[in-house]
């Protein structure tokens, strides 16, 4: 049988927590937080607890009632614990759906197997008591600074954990009941309360960190905030807005906007501050000079503001500093002006357009295309009656489309020149210079470049080319002659010497014949070949050899000759020289160092460069040489003039013997004048 206090005692805190469920509810409602949502069901629960107790002191301790009682408390712990939880941030540790699911199993087995034992359900109240006192420790860890009531809460969750903890031992006891229904009730009460505190401080500081934010945004924000109320007083501006008008933004506030504009402005100003009135938003770009003397550019976004009836407020305008934008906009338009004047002059085509041979589709061509064509650009572009590829002439458009694909892959800039088919049928020749443009990804996006008139350049050309001939013709014709007249002068003097009776003046007249061939003989091949050709030395070294062997009468079986040249390119002003030079060298082998030698007689020549880029002349002959300290003849003239060519063309000469033969060695600087 109930005590008569149980009944009033649970009604009361029947009462109380339906109020605090509509409190939740009600909050919940209307901020949607998930905490609220866990707390509403724990103290829905906590309803139907009590509700459950109520049954239990009206109708007696039934099986269903119990159940129904104690499920419900376990289900409103675990919903207050969870709700701790989400409020602190904290995430929700798994292992708590696993005692909340023993407290319920054990609500079913302490019906069936220990009916109305207070000690049986020992197990649910500490399962309860438990999850108070944890509730309460995470609150005790909120920050005391920001939230007072965190300190009020979390000892009454854990004095109250306490208190449902001694429910199986004191319950039993009436004067203990008593008391105990009164503490759990002031718990009840505290908890909620203390909840709802910490609740409307955590509101207070969201709205204080709103505000904060808002404030942040606002100072920092690039564009000028200004609010006007309905007279059109200042009421707000930020810095950005002191910036732009150049005056401190707190000296702005309760002045009219038409004082602080400039006074050109102000009639503009107050038609617009009229339309604000009828409701008409609008955005507007201007200029003006600020209080500091400065040039401004600015586009403003005006829009009316009303208060909680619909009435006019006042106006909100939003303003962009766009100085440095219209300062770049206008060095680019000059830019642009200065690029399309040098386009619209130079004397050919500015083209850009896609890598699509043979069709070349523009995508751009300048207006240098009519004088250059005689079609207009909207021929290719636009319009398009025809690629640029259509008027290259077929034979040059192999060649156009090699050098281009070979400078793409490359990624060189190209230059070709081919001949077009103009509008009225004319053929033209043109210069192309170009490149191909890639993206950073490495891309090719189109070829950019400048097709100009090339017509005088390559009838220059052509006439350079012509004189040139004309002049390799007369060289060629001056160095036969020279040959000839030598050839005649060689054999006049071959022919004296036949009726020479004196040895002696017989030997000058056969040395003086060997040097006039050996002239003859590089006029001959310079008049086979060009001035400066490569092949002309090893060419001559070997003719020279040949008809020296011939003149002094060695054959090639008893005489070994080795020529080693470089591709040298020479100056024909070292030809003549370098040539008399080498006949006087294999003529002294041939003539003094052979006749020496029994066996296998050989001659080598050399020549090359040195590690310097200096040109070096070898001769080298198997035979004695020169006797040690022996002086030249003073009738050697061959001596001397190697060493007047020699000294001619700026070089040295030196002479070695080893016991391999005998070699002059003669360096000279090359390409002299």
């Amino acid at each position: 049988m109930q005590s008569s206090w149980i009944f009033p005692s649970i009604l009361f805190s029947l009462t109380t927590v339906v109020i605090l469920n509509l409190v939740y509810l009600f909050l919940y409602w209307s901020e949607r937080h998930k905490f609220l949502l866990f707390w509403l069901l724990s103290w829905f629960f906590q309803l139907l607890f009590l509700f459950g107790n109520l049954m239990r002191s009206i109708f007696g301790p039934t099986e269903w009632i119990s159940i129904l009682t104690h499920t419900a408390d376990v289900t409103r712990a675990f919903f207050l614990l969870s709700g701790a939880f989400l409020f602190t941030k904290r995430e929700f540790p798994k292992w708590i759906y696993t005692p909340l699911l023993i407290g319920v199993v054990w609500v079913f087995l302490e019906e069936i197997y220990f009916q109305g034992s207070d000690l049986a359900s020992a197990p649910i109240y500490f399962l309860v008591g438990g999850a108070h006192i944890y509730s309460g420790i995470i609150l005790l860890k909120l920050p005391s600074t920001r939230y007072k009531g965190g300190k009020i809460g979390g000892w009454s969750f854990i004095l109250w954990g306490i208190h449902i903890l001694d429910y199986p031992f004191l319950r039993p006891i009436e004067e203990f009941a008593i008391v105990g229904f009164f503490l759990g009730g002031l718990f009840r009460m505290m908890s909620a309360l203390s909840i709802l505190i910490i609740y409307f401080e955590w509101s207070k500081e969201a709205e204080n960190r709103l505000d904060s934010l808002y404030k942040k945004i606002i100072d920092t924000s690039q564009e000028g905030i200004w609010i006007l109320d309905k007279d059109g007083n200042t009421t707000f501006a930020n810095n950005k807005i002191g910036e732009l008008y150049g005056i401190a933004p707190e000296t702005m506030l309760g002045r009219n906007v038409l004082d602080i504009v400039e006074e050109d402005r102000r009639k503009s100003v107050a038609e617009r501050l009229e339309e604000r009135k009828k409701g008409i938003a609008e955005i507007s770009e201007y200029n003006f000079v600020n209080h500091k003397g400065e040039q401004k550019y600015a586009i403003a976004s005006a829009n009316p503001l009303y208060d909680d009836h619909g009435n006019y407020d006042g106006a909100l305008a939003m303003i962009v500093d766009i100085t440095s934008l219209k300062l770049v906009e206008q060095k680019l338009r000059e830019s642009e002006r200065q690029i399309s004047t040098i386009i619209s002059n130079i004397s050919g085509i500015v083209y850009r357009c896609k890598n699509d041979p043979p069709r070349w589709t523009m995508d751009y061509i300048s207006e240098g295309c009519l004088q250059l064509t005689g079609y207009s650009p909207e021929d290719f572009v636009g319009k398009k009656t025809l690629d640029f590829g259509d008027i290259i002439l077929e034979e040059d458009r192999a060649e156009v489309e090699s050098g281009v694909l070979h400078s793409v892959e490359s990624k060189t800039p190209y230059q070709i020149t081919y001949r077009i088919r103009k509008k009225d049928g004319k053929i033209q020749w043109c210069f192309e210079q170009g490149i191909g443009i890639f993206s950073p990804d490495g891309q090719l996006q189109g070829l950019e470049g400048v097709i100009i008139d090339y017509s005088l350049p390559k009838q220059a050309e052509e006439l350079i080319s012509n004189s040139l001939k004309e002049k390799e013709l007369l060289l060629r014709e001056i160095h036969h002659r020279v040959k000839n007249y030598m050839q005649v002068l060689s054999s006049l003097i071959g022919l004296q010497s036949e009726y020479s009776s004196d040895p002696s003046a017989r030997k000058v007249l056969e040395d003086s014949q060997n040097r006039i061939a050996s002239m003859a003989m590089i006029h001959e091949t310079l008049y086979s070949k060009s001035v400066e050709s490569q092949t002309f030395l090893p060419d001559y070294i070997r003719k020279l050899i040949s008809n020296l062997m011939h003149f002094f009468g060695y054959d090639e079986a008893e005489l070994q000759t080795t020529v080693y040249c470089d591709s040298i390119v020479l100056n024909q002003s070292i030809l003549i020289p370098l040539g008399l030079i080498l006949n006087e060298l294999i003529t002294n082998s041939m003539k003094h160092a052979f006749p020496k030698i029994r066996g296998l007689k050989k001659l080598t020549v050399s020549f090359k460069l040195d590690e310097r880029g200096y040109s070096r002349l070898e001769v080298s002959d198997n035979g004695p040489g020169k006797f040690p300290n022996s002086q030249p003849k003073k009738d050697s003239l061959g001596t001397e003039l190697v060493q007047l060519l020699t000294y001619q063309l700026k070089g040295t000469l030196e002479e070695s013997k080893t016991s391999e033969g005998f070699t002059t060695i003669i360096t000279f600087p090359p390409n002299q004048k």
